[in-house]
């Protein structure tokens, strides 16, 4: 200050907070970047679990599909009555090609992919996107839809299997190896075939829904796969 030199002190200090400030300028940009970055990356591997559980999931209903083809048309034969009394009687082979008619798939949905990407959504709704809308329609409209037709299957299921106990047709099948009750049930009983005509009705509806699950879920892969370039 004796010498006058205040001034350029002064530039000197404002010079210092500029270059400290630009820094800080500077490493927050880094920060910004390597952050977004990695959520770039984060995102894509999510999108690649979407399309490993979309293809694990085609893949078993594809297989259960196959199955259902099988047993659908021997559920007509029964409603029918397109069937053999006497192989049925004397044919183990044939009773249980039949009676393998009572079942129905179950299908486990993998959601995990898509709920990972639901979380980041909820912290970045700029992620929301037509894609992220159209994957959340499939995993709520369409699973409701899947789990309900699948819930009708199996309360069908239940009430015709509940009437053949009542019956007691089950005990000389499985006791006695007399299968003659049972058969005669499938041929006779109005209520079993009742039963049976809406547990196939049900049946039916929900292989439909299961092959749009499945459809829906391959257009949403290959969109996920043009959109990051995934193999």
């Amino acid at each position: 200050m004796e010498k006058n030199k205040t001034g350029k002190y002064f530039k000197y200090a404002i010079g210092e907070i500029v270059l400290v400030v630009i820094g800080i300028l500077i490493a927050l940009s880094i920060n910004n970047w390597n952050q977004k970055r990695i959520e770039k990356k984060q995102i894509r591997n999510i999108y690649i679990r979407i399309v490993q559980d979309l293809n694990n999931t085609a893949s078993e209903i594809e297989s259960d599909i196959k199955n259902m083809d099988i047993i659908y048309p021997l559920m007509q034969n029964i409603l029918n009555g397109d069937i053999e009394r006497d192989s049925l009687l004397s044919s183990n082979d044939y009773f249980r090609k039949y009676h393998f008619t009572l079942g129905s798939p179950d299908i486990q949905i993998n959601e995990t992919g898509m709920r990972l990407l639901e979380s980041k959504i909820e912290l970045d709704y700029e992620l929301n996107t037509e894609l992220t809308e159209a994957l959340s329609k499939l995993y709520s409209e369409k699973l409701f839809e899947l789990e309900v037709d699948a819930k009708f299957v199996g309360d069908n299921l239940e009430r015709l299997t509940n009437h053949i106990v009542e019956e007691g047709v089950l005990v000389d099948y499985l006791v006695k190896n007399d299968r003659t009750k049972y058969v005669n049930m499938i041929f006779e009983d109005v209520t079993y075939k009742n039963y049976f005509h809406i547990f196939s009705v049900s049946y039916d509806i929900y292989k439909n829904s299961l092959i749009e699950f499945k459809a829906d879920g391959e257009v949403l892969i290959d969109r996920i796969k043009a959109e990051y370039n995934l193999e």
